[in-house]
């Protein structure tokens, strides 16, 4: 097990995730940050807020960041 760290990034403003959450895999990891998007996606579409430019760094414990999971790319249309 891995940990990981899911920042949320909005422009140029960066939300550090300080507790991070352990994955067997990037994989795994990625798949959470997806399955997370879309629900505060709904949130947002039920407040009324603007959701395009959000997105989730994806980082492991060192700082690397593994993968970026935009907001808007959990939308199907």
């Amino acid at each position: 097990m891995a940990r990981y760290y899911f920042h949320i990034r909005e422009g140029g403003v960066l939300e550090r995730d300080i507790e991070g959450a352990d994955f067997a895999c990037h994989e795994d990891a990625q798949q959470e940050a997806m399955s997370s998007a879309r629900e505060m996606v709904a949130e947002a579409v039920l407040r009324d807020e603007i959701i395009d430019g959000r997105a989730f760094e994806i980082n492991e414990e060192d700082g690397t960041i593994i993968a970026t999971v935009p907001f808007v790319s959990v939308i199907r249309f």
